[in-house]
């Protein structure tokens, strides 16, 4: 129980009677005692106080205040608001003898003469007044906490990496038929789950003033055809067996199209959905997929392109005809004789008078990791055991950034500008158009013949530009990163091949084994793996 103080009023005059603290409670300060008797318009000493405050023992003491008499003191209420106004406690003071108590009405009052009037909680009310404890701060109103809230999420129930490499097993080589790039998934399977947002919690203080929670972001899933949403809104299913991926933030399932050999028998494929051939794609034939190739045999001389990833588990003989392109990767067993683009990365054991471009990174290392002749470019890394040969195959390899990707990039700005600009101006007449048109004005078939062709023009120029901008972002993001390129070499660089990191170039005129080349400076340089 805190210490308390009372005043005294008597024959000899006013008196301040100080009762000590029981049980570790604390007693008012001298400043309290102070406002308090300023409160009540009573003089006194303030020394003297604080001199009978500091020599308080286990004893009441009586302080003289002055001789003066006055009428009894009511007891007394005091609002107290935290710093933060999140609390509001109320503080009694006794009454002298004579002195009036004071009830709930009053307290009430007072609360709401300090503009006190959220989270009162009457019942600490009551309980104070049924048992009085003077001097003490009894919290009496309570404001909200603010909550943050949380936004919902989305989880996924497969893998949605789409960078899978092939195993290497021990003796160096690739296990290709354990590649493990297609996502098998099973109608009625559940591929991806919302977590729910949770709302957050207003702040609200004492005085009623409100603080608004973080508004939460909700999730929605993306996806494409083959797959619907729970009555709920909270699961996605897959509709058919197939295959799944994640890309830029959509869900895709494919049914997968299978062959023995693309051949005479099947003719060229295109198909929307992964494609899997169980022999060879033979010479001169195309498949042509929005998803994934797998090919278990060989490719000779034929074309590929697939808007995911190319797998040939035996290689390609490409007899300077074939060609793969690949919006996602390209692993082969072999690649001789062709021309390979892959915005990701591209992976094989041998790469023989071939020009491949990826986007990311070439990686022969497993079984002869041999790149010899022809032209190897990637935007991050070439990593190769063997480069050339001992007869000094003309051989290219590049990192870093490519200076036709640049120019064409620069073309690509301009001509978004020029477009945008003659956009603008077509869109200006054609709203002018329908201006006069809704006004009621007669137009000459002439001028809407015009408009009309104005109108097509325009939305076919709107259309080539999305499509500029979009190939401005993949540019974009291919030339980035270039700082880190560089060419790993784990086996032996031979004599005649010609290195180029960053628009530096370097032609080996001795070998080089077991080293990184980077660029420092504007020269190509060696350094230790």
């Amino acid at each position: 129980m805190n210490g308390c103080f009372q005043i005294q009023i008597n024959e000899q005059g006013v008196s301040l009677l100080l009762s000590p603290p029981i049980g570790g409670g604390v007693m008012p300060s001298v400043a309290e005692i102070r406002e308090y008797l300023n409160t009540i318009g009573v003089p006194y000493d303030a020394l003297a106080i604080n001199s009978a405050l500091n020599a308080l023992g286990e004893d009441e003491v009586a302080v003289f205040l002055t001789p003066g008499k006055i009428e009894p003191v009511d007891e007394k209420c005091v609002v107290r608001v935290a710093l933060d106004k999140m609390t509001a406690a109320v503080c009694l003071y006794p009454p002298s003898a004579g002195g009036h108590s004071i009830g709930k009405p009053q307290i009430m009052d007072q609360l709401g003469i300090q503009g006190i009037r959220y989270g009162i909680d009457e019942t600490a009310i009551d309980a104070l007044l049924e048992d009085r404890q003077y001097c003490t701060d009894v919290i009496v109103a309570r404001g909200q906490i603010q909550t943050a809230g949380k936004d919902a999420s989305i989880r996924y129930f497969f893998d949605t990496n789409n960078d899978s490499r092939p195993e290497l097993k021990e003796d160096g080589s690739v296990d290709f038929f354990k590649l493990n790039t297609l996502h098998h998934c099973t109608q009625g399977q559940v591929l991806a789950e919302i977590t729910p947002e949770v709302k957050g919690q207003d702040g609200i203080d004492v005085f009623g003033a409100v603080s608004p929670a973080r508004e939460v972001h909700k999730a929605v899933f993306s996806y494409g055809k083959n797959l619907e949403v729970s009555p709920d809104g909270l699961q996605l299913l897959s509709m058919v067996d197939g295959h799944t991926k994640l890309i830029d933030g959509t869900v895709f399932v494919s049914d997968v199209y299978t062959v023995e050999d693309v051949s005479t028998a099947t003719g060229n494929i295109e198909y929307h959905g992964n494609v899997e051939v169980r022999g060879n794609v033979c010479e001169n034939f195309s498949i042509r997929t929005d998803g994934d190739v797998f090919v278990k045999g060989v490719v000779e001389g034929a074309v590929i392109e697939a808007g995911g990833d190319i797998v040939i588990a035996r290689g390609m003989h490409g007899q300077n005809k074939g060609n793969l392109k690949a919006g996602g990767n390209v692993i082969a067993k072999f690649i001789s004789a062709a021309v390979v683009e892959a915005d990701g990365f591209v992976e094989a054991e041998q790469i023989v008078n071939a020009r491949v471009v990826a986007g990311s990174s070439v990686n022969v290392e497993a079984g002869k990791g041999l790149i010899t002749g022809g032209k190897v470019v990637a935007k991050c890394a070439i990593n190769v055991k063997n480069a050339g040969s001992p007869m000094g195959a003309a051989t290219i390899l590049e990192v870093g950034g490519d200076p036709e990707m640049k120019q064409r990039l620069m073309e690509l700005q301009k001509s978004v500008g020029e477009k945008s600009k003659s956009a603008a101006q077509m869109k200006k007449v054609v709203e002018d158009t329908a201006r006069k048109i809704k006004s009621g004005m007669k137009l000459l078939p002439e001028q809407l013949k015009h408009a009309r062709t104005l109108q097509t023009t325009l939305e076919s120029l709107q259309a080539q530009v999305q499509q500029e901008l979009k190939e401005i972002e993949k540019l974009d993001r291919l030339l980035k990163g270039n700082d880190n390129a560089h060419i790993d070499v784990r086996g032996t660089m031979y004599q005649g091949v010609s290195v180029a990191i960053s628009g530096s170039v370097m032609n080996i005129k001795n070998e080089y084994t077991f080293c990184r080349l980077i660029k420092k400076g504007a020269d190509v340089v060696s350094t230790n793996l």
